[in-house]
Protein backbone atom coordinates (compact mmCIF):
# COMPACT_ATOMS: atom_id res chain seq x y z
CA UNK A 1 0.00 0.00 0.00
CA UNK A 2 1.21 3.51 -1.02
CA UNK A 3 2.11 5.94 2.14
CA UNK A 4 0.19 9.48 1.61
CA UNK A 5 2.54 11.74 2.99
CA UNK A 6 0.74 14.79 5.36
CA UNK A 7 0.04 18.09 3.73
CA UNK A 8 0.58 21.16 5.76
CA UNK A 9 -3.07 21.93 6.10
CA UNK A 10 -3.59 18.39 7.26
CA UNK A 11 -1.40 18.93 9.68
CA UNK A 12 -2.39 22.35 10.88
CA UNK A 13 -6.07 20.94 10.87
CA UNK A 14 -4.80 18.17 13.24
CA UNK A 15 -2.66 20.72 15.67
CA UNK A 16 -5.74 22.84 16.21
CA UNK A 17 -8.70 20.10 16.89
CA UNK A 18 -6.45 17.52 18.71
CA UNK A 19 -7.46 18.92 22.24
CA UNK A 20 -10.90 18.75 21.65
CA UNK A 21 -11.84 15.83 19.15
CA UNK A 22 -11.42 12.03 19.76
CA UNK A 23 -9.59 10.06 17.62
CA UNK A 24 -12.74 8.25 16.13
CA UNK A 25 -13.72 12.52 15.54
CA UNK A 26 -10.34 12.92 13.51
CA UNK A 27 -10.64 9.73 11.16
CA UNK A 28 -14.41 10.87 10.32
CA UNK A 29 -13.09 15.01 9.84
CA UNK A 30 -10.52 13.32 7.41
CA UNK A 31 -12.91 11.20 5.53
CA UNK A 32 -15.09 14.23 4.76
CA UNK A 33 -12.02 16.35 3.44
CA UNK A 34 -10.92 13.02 1.42
CA UNK A 35 -8.37 12.58 3.22
CA UNK A 36 -8.83 9.34 4.84
CA UNK A 37 -6.66 8.50 7.80
CA UNK A 38 -7.12 5.44 9.87
CA UNK A 39 -6.23 5.78 13.87
CA UNK A 40 -2.48 4.29 13.60
CA UNK A 41 -1.29 6.85 11.44
CA UNK A 42 -3.36 10.18 13.05
CA UNK A 43 -1.51 8.15 16.47
CA UNK A 44 2.11 8.28 14.94
CA UNK A 45 1.46 11.49 13.60
CA UNK A 46 0.31 13.33 16.66
CA UNK A 47 3.20 11.21 18.26
CA UNK A 48 5.51 13.06 15.90
CA UNK A 49 4.21 16.42 16.27
CA UNK A 50 4.32 16.19 20.13
CA UNK A 51 7.96 15.14 19.49
CA UNK A 52 8.89 18.33 17.52
CA UNK A 53 6.76 20.62 20.28
CA UNK A 54 3.95 21.34 17.95
CA UNK A 55 1.33 20.08 20.18
CA UNK A 56 1.52 20.42 23.72
CA UNK A 57 -0.41 19.46 26.58
CA UNK A 58 -3.38 16.98 26.70
CA UNK A 59 -6.73 16.15 25.26
CA UNK A 60 -9.67 18.41 27.28
CA UNK A 61 -12.03 16.39 30.38
CA UNK A 62 -14.77 16.69 27.97
CA UNK A 63 -12.72 14.89 25.38
CA UNK A 64 -11.57 12.30 27.48
CA UNK A 65 -14.88 11.35 28.63
CA UNK A 66 -16.34 11.19 24.42
CA UNK A 67 -13.28 8.89 23.68
CA UNK A 68 -14.62 6.48 26.63
CA UNK A 69 -18.06 6.29 25.40
CA UNK A 70 -16.64 5.80 21.58
CA UNK A 71 -15.37 2.67 22.87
Amino acid sequence: MRRKGWQLGEEKLLIENYKTKTISELIEMFAKLDRPRNKDSINAKIKRLKAEGRIEGGKTKETITRSLKQR
